[in-house]
């Protein structure tokens, strides 16, 4: 049997988790029955040059200049037809977009192509609309609801994002279905275990890594900051900000005015996050809205202790409802925030006993193994009902 050619589709390489994802599925993809092409907008980011040396990247933007003119829909247009070309000339078997940007293109691009499509929904669909769609919603979300009606399967990277594209999207239950994220624990801990001198012996270190963006809910972690530094007066906690993005202009004002300069460091993007992880004492996702959220599932791996702002869609499901791997608190609540602090502050042991079953957990319903069996199996599920 000669290989099946999967186009994945994307917008960039930049450094987020949907990104990570794919390149991760590019790597580990079983080459005996499948040959990647990656198909990508832009060529930028800071995965670009981890892309195996076997899989062919064909670039929207290599050969075109930005139109003088551009009337709405003309650029999503041009990509399309764009995409059809390369999906003719490269006789693809499968197509594989992640992310609702990119699922707008494939699905006008294979109006009439009978190669089957899988679109991956990566967070909540009512929020990442609200994000991302602004502009002509009404137009926008039909357009868009009709694009994941029209795929032969859309996978959903946890449970609470599946039920929200039913609810938000009226999709058939049996189109959607679960895969979650999958991750390569050797790497983890190949990269947790850099050498790493940055912490301090006296201080309790708390980490958060992720975009510094609004709805990664950061300011409520700051909010927690200054309620355990400058009213409980807990002056041994450090808070390492790990990323950037577009709201870390307004994190920094709100240091420099409640005085946590010395008690909060904005680390920045880090090409390996991980021994920030490792060797911190918790970590901390403050997020009002998760798809499936890496960087917790990374720490639970790294051994860490975790606490996670109990928010639609991805925390709950990962350490369960009894909070047997970690720890929720409600999302957008400093308080709650802090006290939680408080507490893996005072017993940190009972906090940290926890980590080697939520490691465990991970290995167990997370690996690479595992969740390259039930994407393969979904590839030849959907190969297969077509010849």
């Amino acid at each position: 049997m000669s290989k099946r050619k999967i186009l994945f589709v994307l917008g960039s390489l930049g450094a987020g988790g949907a990104e990570r994802q794919v390149l991760r599925i590019l790597t580990h993809l079983n080459r005996e029955q499948f040959a990647p092409l990656l198909y990508l907008v832009n060529r930028e980011g800071e995965l670009l040059d981890q892309v195996p040396s076997d899989v062919r990247v064909i670039v929207y933007w290599d050969e075109r200049t930005y139109p003088r003119l551009n009337f709405p829909g003309r650029i999503l247009c041009s990509q399309a037809r764009d995409l059809v070309r390369v999906i003719d000339r490269e006789q693809v078997d499968l197509v594989y977009d992640r992310a609702s940007q990119m699922t707008l293109t494939t699905s006008l691009a294979m109006k009439r192509k009978a190669v089957p499509r899988i679109s991956v929904a990566v967070g909540d669909p009512s929020r990442d609309f609200a994000l991302l769609h602004s502009r002509f919603a009404f137009a926008k979300r039909y357009l868009l609801r009709r694009a994941y009606q029209t795929a032969d399967r859309v996978v959903a990277v946890s449970d609470g994002v599946r039920q929200g594209l039913l609810d938000f999207f009226a999709l058939r239950p049996s189109q959607v279905v679960t895969c979650p994220n999958l991750f390569d624990i050797d790497q983890i801990d190949e990269a947790s275990n850099e050498s790493f001198d940055q912490y301090e012996d006296d201080r309790f270190e708390i980490v958060s890594v992720g975009r510094l963006s609004q709805e990664k809910g950061h300011i409520h972690l700051l909010g927690a900051m200054d309620r355990l530094v400058n009213s409980d007066g807990l002056k041994q906690i450090r808070l390492r900000l790990v990323g950037n993005g577009p709201a870390e202009q307004e994190l920094r004002e709100f240091v420099d005015e409640h005085d946590l300069d010395e008690f909060v460091c904005f680390a920045g993007y880090q090409a390996n996050p991980l021994p920030f992880v490792k060797h911190a004492q918790l970590f901390c996702l403050p997020s009002l809205s998760e798809g499936m959220p890496n960087a917790l599932i990374e720490a639970m791996v790294c051994g860490t202790p975790v606490l996670a702002a109990d928010c639609p869609s991805g925390p709950r499901e990962i350490l369960g409802d009894e909070s047997q791997f970690g720890s929720l608190v409600p999302a957008g609540d400093a308080n709650a925030l802090a006290d939680a602090i408080q507490a893996a502050i005072a017993d940190h042991s009972s906090w940290q006993a926890k980590t080697s079953s939520a490691r465990q957990h991970v290995i167990k319903h997370y690996s690479l193994d595992v969740g390259l069996q039930h994407l393969e199996a979904l590839f030849d599920e959907l190969l297969d009902s077509r010849q």
